[in-house]
């Protein structure tokens, strides 16, 4: 059937990629210019030698020890910047930390930001995050948007800041005006100098806090698990023998499977960003982005059917597994998993072990098969 050939190729392609995904490191043609870029992709890059034209990476983590002689666009969980860049810099991450010199404009987005004391940047700076402390010495200027502001280091230009709390702390040398919105006054530590004036701006701000409340999903709800059940069943009907291999490896590898599922989880949306910013690489990222969301939803299921048929054995231990005996399991998982969504705080955490848990022993069972055909 189409289907089950589809979702094979799929399998064959995701081990293939995984047993690639630790460096790609492709060159472009068209000059030496663009020869002399670098794009990087993995769970880890490091960044161990000059960079004599454009860095592109993206990764779980990233770590630049070198010198890059033109832009760096970076993307990652936890990006470390220890050198300095020839030109702009273009970061996203959780944290991000910067050290070097950037000798044009930094646009930085993450959880937390840091610039270090020996940090210089002779454009202009953007950043928006959570938590953001700037230290050492920006030329041209600095625009923050977060919830926590520390300033620590020399800003020459205008400063707008936009936050929660913002602290001017006693090292801050302040050579321009700040113009600051906020809920709370903006704390000037005594030492610290503001060569320019200080201007509040009218209106009040509130970081944002994430809201999952969508109009109609209430009604949508039994929609969604009439769809679940249907693509578990699916599942089922397609591929038995791999589902019931992936159950057994839930229950022998746990951990494996939790361990392979965040490197899965956390690492092919890094790769995909990386493919659309090499523009040829297109195609291949939005067929990538299909295979994941679908990759998702099945490893959601495989745990779903794992702690559906713990449910039966502990109504009655000896039973035979029928089709219509796990898809009557399946639903009532799917039913706690649900009641599990809505527990405060620790709902949505249960939910994405679930799912992890799922696609790593799926991946790993993938594996396993196609080690023993080849």
């Amino acid at each position: 059937m189409f289907c089950r050939s589809y979702f094979r190729a799929l399998l064959r392609g995701l081990a293939a990629s995984l047993m690639l995904w630790p460096a790609i490191t492709p060159t472009m043609a068209g000059g030496d210019k663009d020869a002399a870029n670098v794009y990087m992709t993995g769970a880890e890059v490091m960044i161990d030698a000059p960079v004599s034209g454009d860095l592109f990476a993206a990764a779980g983590r990233i770590s630049v020890d070198h010198p890059v002689s033109g832009d760096a666009v970076l993307a990652a969980g936890s990006i470390d910047l220890r050198s300095g860049i020839g030109d702009d810099l273009r970061a996203a991450g959780g944290f991000v930390s910067v050290t070097g010199r950037v000798s044009g404009e930094a646009l930085i987005a993450g959880g937390s930001i840091a610039f270090g004391p020996d940090t210089e940047v002779l454009g202009r700076v953007w950043l928006a995050g959570g938590d953001i402390a700037v230290a050492g010495s920006l030329a041209n200027g600095l625009r923050v948007y977060g919830k926590n502001i520390l300033l620590l280091g020399e800003v020459n230009g205008e400063v707008r800041l936009t936050g929660e709390r913002i602290e001017i702390l006693p090292s801050a040398r302040i050579n321009g005006d700040i113009i600051y919105s906020s809920n709370q006054e903006i704390r000037i530590v005594p030492g610290a100098w503001v060569r320019g004036t200080i201007t509040r701006a009218p209106g009040s701000f509130e970081f944002p806090h994430p809201k999952f409340d969508v109009p109609g999903l209430p009604a949508l709800r039994p929609l969604l698990f009439l769809g679940l059940l249907a693509a578990g069943a699916l599942l089922l009907v397609l591929f038995p023998r791999f589902t019931a291999a992936s159950l057994q490896t839930v229950q022998a590898a746990p951990l494996k499977s939790l361990g392979l599922g965040i490197a899965i989880l956390f690492s092919l949306p890094p790769v995909i960003l990386l493919l659309i910013i090499t523009i040829i690489g297109v195609p291949i990222a939005l067929a990538l982005a299909a295979f994941y969301a679908v990759a998702l939803l099945t490893g959601y299921l495989v745990t779903a059917f794992f702690i559906g048929e713990k449910l039966a054995r502990a109504v009655r231990r000896q039973i035979e597994p029928t089709f219509g005996l796990r898809i009557g399991s399946l639903a009532a998982a799917l039913l706690l998993l649900w009641l599990a969504y809505t527990i405060p705080y620790v709902g949505g955490f249960v939910i994405l072990i679930a799912l992890i848990v799922g696609l790593g022993a799926m991946v790993l069972q993938a594996f396993s098969s196609y080690a023993t055909r080849a």
